[in-house]
This record gives C-alpha cells, structure tokens and sequence, in this order.
C-alpha cells in the first residue's frame, strides 16, 4: 500500500517521492485475474464479471469510495490490472481525483501535513495512470483530469533558507512529472476524449488551452488550419493562438507571416 511513513522519510531527506508507488512496492502474496459468469434475467444475457486476489471489480471499486488508506493502494493496483474491463470504476476514480485538495504550504505546513498531502496527490496521480489502463472508456474523465492536471499543490510562503527552497525545486519538478503524465493518460483515452479537448481549445484559461492543444498531438494540426482559413476574425486569430501554444513547434517567423496575411471579416 501507499506508506505515508516512508513518504515522510523521503520529504525529510528531499528526496522526490517515487513516480508510481503501486509500481515500487514489492508484490505481496499471488494475486490472479478470472472471470465468474452470471446470468442477468433482466435481458436474458450472460455477464462477465472480472475478478482480482478473488474479489470482485465492485468490491474494489467500493475500496476506492471508502477512501481507506489500507486497502486503496490494492484497489487501484487491482483496477489498473483488469484494465478495459473495469470501466465500471471511472465514475469512481473521478470522483476521487474531484475531492477538494488544499494545497502545500512551505514554511507553515508541518513535515506531517505534508506528507500526508503528498500521499493524497499521489494517490490522485495513481487514480489518473488507471483510469489510463481502462482506455477509451474512461473518456469521460477527461475534464477531470486537466483539471486535476492543472490545480495549485503547492503555495510557496516566504521561502527563506536554502533547506526550504530545495525543497520547493524538488516539490516543483515533481509537479511537472505529474502534468507530463497527465498527457500521455488522456492519449490513451483516444477519439472519445477529442471533443473534450476540442472545446477547451476556445477557453480563456491559457493553460487548460494549452494542455488541450497539446494531449491533441498532431490532431491539433487540421483543426488550427480551420481555424487559420476562417473568415470569422476571432476564429482565424485562435488558430494563430494555437500555433504559439505549439511553439517551438512552430517557427516564429511561420508565425509572423501567417499573422500578416491573415484576412477576415470583422465580427
């Protein structure tokens, strides 16, 4: 399970906390997959149920709700095992990555506070890589994600000694190790995720835009080319957006041309 003691011990020694605990813990015991079958007499159908270590998905998935520190570990381990057979799990895992968070405070958070807020990012980060195994069933999630991609964790306050700012560089790269994965979680969600991200492409938040156009990949390239070609001026300067959001992708001086000729009818 997820240690909140040996995540302490590793904020004590600044020391980033691993990038998958599931992963870095060692395997305890033999745990198997299998499938009961159970026939549904609302529709006459046989219904598979996938299992795990013997239980079934929904006592994982109740593991998950329950939110105890004991078992979630082995709930998202098991989740992240069935994969696409557990879609019935992404309500759930959504929720958990909704929960209100409050973020680190350097200086005034105890090393306590801390790690115990470290295990819950952790833990959401967890949430998020098997919500990625599940695949294109868990789509709907995709919102939540950049969301939770995108929330402050930690607040720097009045960072004094270099104990204290070491601290923060190692707390800032593993915020960028999350936002990272964050994109390759919603590349496996696939074309369900698209019109998702599609939509966050007109937010005025530029960072949510940003993440959007980039998780889009080469997806991105037809639809700014849309956007460029349109006679509605705010469409064709949000293709240009688009492209800056890309850079440096984009050669500056592609951009400066394209900015020049654009031609479009005032809205």
């Amino acid at each position: 399970m997820l240690n909140i003691g040996k995540m302490l011990a590793l904020w004590l020694l600044v020391v980033t906390i691993p990038t998958n605990p599931l992963q870095a813990e060692g395997r305890q015991g033999s745990r198997t997959t299998a499938s009961t079958v159970s026939w549904d007499t609302r529709d006459r159908r046989t219904t598979v149920d996938k299992e795990f270590d013997g239980k079934p998905l929904s006592h994982w998935i109740k593991a998950i709700r329950d939110r105890n520190e004991a078992t979630m570990s082995l709930a998202l381990d098991a989740i992240r095992i069935l994969g696409p057979e557990a879609k019935a799990a992404v309500p759930e895992l959504t929720r958990l990555l909704s929960d209100p968070f409050n973020p680190i405070q350097l200086v005034k958070d105890s090393d306590e506070t801390i790690a115990a807020k470290l295990y819950d990012i952790e833990v959401r980060s967890a949430a998020i890589d098997t919500l990625a195994s599940i695949g294109e069933a868990a789509a709907p999630a995709t919102l939540p994600v950049i969301q939770w991609a995108l929330t402050v964790r930690v607040i720097p306050t009045h960072l004094g000694g270099s104990e204290e700012q070491e601290r923060f560089v190692a707390l800032v790269m593993l915020e960028v190790e999350y936002r990272i994965r964050v994109i390759g979680a919603i590349e496996q969600f696939g074309q369900p995720a698209k019109p998702a991200l599609v939509r966050l492409l007109r937010s005025p938040d530029a960072e949510r835009r940003k993440l959007a156009a980039i998780a889009l990949g080469t997806d991105i390239l037809p639809i700014a080319t849309d956007f460029l070609t349109s006679r509605d001026c705010d469409d064709a300067q949000l293709g240009i957006t688009l492209l800056k959001d890309l850079a440096p992708a984009v050669a500056p001086n592609y951009l400066a041309e394209l900015q020049d000729m654009l031609t479009c009818d005032a809205n």
